[in-house]
């Protein structure tokens, strides 16, 4: 303890101690690499085996940095901490003004009921001195410095050890400050990124919607309307016979009923009956069934749903923005893959409900993973209601297209 006491009568090695440390943490804009220059030139100040930084980062939770042993305190890369369990809570808060402790793993200050103080006697913390932080009067932090040896700090040290804290708390402050303003302006990038990519999806969503009124107003048209102006063409001719011709009526009401099955598959593909008659697996069912059947080559499919119908108890909008997404992924593994088997699962997760349609088909061309028209669809409706959707496609050996929904566990509600 000699070189603490010449600090003491020579107020000028001191004020050199202080300039070197500010020479010290200049510059660097790491953490890790100011507190190790801190923590070098803190020993010709304060000898100590472990030195950490704590900040407090708002809504009770605080973020250590270590120098020296590390501990628990920052083996969880820098994961956020309670204030309320900390050791020196009592200084964070503002209740104290400094701590000095002769032994920390005796002194009842930093043993109460759920106190995070395990490193202090994993890593032999004993004689412990912390001051805090501040920033214009506004505790931001703390400096501690922890010894091996009992008894190693006095309440008359606490003034050095403030003196480091000041010096170096306007530093770590315009580093937190600038790296949450980087990070800010990450986020609102991201966020009008997702912003201009949903607006983009919900124009092309528009566009193929329109594209998709045009189609089933030309169907109508120009097949189950044309059909039936020449039935009732043909009926107007058979009422002017007599006896009418029986046969003919027979071929009519076939051609009728063609007809009717043609407008119910139109009504059909608009509105999702049995979706809401029989719930979310069996309609996706019904979808590949219908798929299929229209094709030469019939690949074997399965549904298989491992949530007992958790898809059914969400709100009726994203129960079918989640039906449309699996239509028009099952459509286009029908259409395009040329597959031999395709596969829907929907599971289930504490906070999500995962749905995968996958096929051992052709594959997608990657350029196509980035430009198609059905696969844009799927993902902007996805966006639409906070699911995040997944393709994974290698030439020649399958599509697998994954949209997992957050929902609240409590309920199985969206969240």
């Amino acid at each position: 303890m000699s070189d603490s006491v010449d600090l003491d009568e020579h107020p000028d090695s001191m004020l050199m101690r202080l300039r070197a440390i500010s020479r010290a943490i200049a510059g660097p804009l790491d953490y890790d690499l100011v507190l190790e220059n801190f923590a070098k030139e803190m020993q010709k100040i304060l000898p100590h085996n472990h030195l950490d930084i704590v900040l407090l980062h708002g809504a009770g939770m605080q973020v250590c940095y270590e120098a020296g042993i590390s501990t628990a305190w920052t083996d969880s890369a820098k994961t956020l901490r309670p204030t309320a369990t900390s050791p020196i809570r009592d200084l964070l808060l503002g209740r104290v003004d400094k701590i000095v402790s002769a032994d920390a793993q005796t002194d009842r200050r930093f043993l109460f009921l759920g106190a995070d103080n395990q490193p202090i006697f994993d890593a032999d913390l004993r004689s412990r001195i912390i001051v805090p932080l501040t920033i214009k009067g506004r505790i931001i932090g703390s400096l501690a410095l922890s010894s091996h040896q009992i008894g190693q700090y006095t309440e008359e040290m606490c003034d050095r050890a403030q003196a480091a804290a000041d010096l170096l708390a306007p530093y770590l402050f315009a580093l937190e400050e600038g790296r949450r303003a980087r990070e800010a302006a990450v986020a609102q990038a991201e966020a009008q990124g997702r912003e201009e990519a949903l607006r983009l999806g919900v124009q092309r969503l528009t566009e193929g919607i329109e594209r998709e009124r045009q189609r089933l107003a030309m169907d109508l048209h120009d097949q189950t309307l044309a059909d039936l102006a020449r039935l009732v063409r043909r009926l107007g001719r058979l009422r002017r016979e007599v006896p009418p011709d029986l046969g003919e009526l027979v071929t009519i009401e076939t051609d009728l009923g063609r007809a009717l099955d043609d407008l119910r598959s139109i009504v059909e593909n608009m509105r999702p009956g049995v979706l809401q008659l029989f719930g979310f697996s069996d309609a996706v069912e019904a979808q590949l069934d219908r798929a299929v059947s229209a094709r030469g080559r019939k690949p074997e499919t399965s549904v298989r749903d491992l949530t007992g119908g958790a898809v059914d108890a969400l709100p009726e909008t994203v129960r079918t923005a989640l039906f449309r997404i699996a239509q028009e992924a099952v459509t286009n593994a029908v259409k395009h893959a040329d597959a031999s088997q395709i596969t829907v699962e929907i599971s289930s997760a504490p906070s999500s409900i995962v749905v995968v349609i996958e096929d051992d088909g052709v594959g997608i061309d990657p350029q196509a993973l980035s430009s198609s028209g059905g696969l844009d669809n799927i993902r902007t409706r996805a966006r639409l209601i906070s699911a995040h959707v997944e393709f994974g496609s290698t030439p020649g050996e399958g599509t697998r297209i994954s949209v997992k929904l957050p929902v609240t566990p409590a309920d199985g509600s969206q969240a």
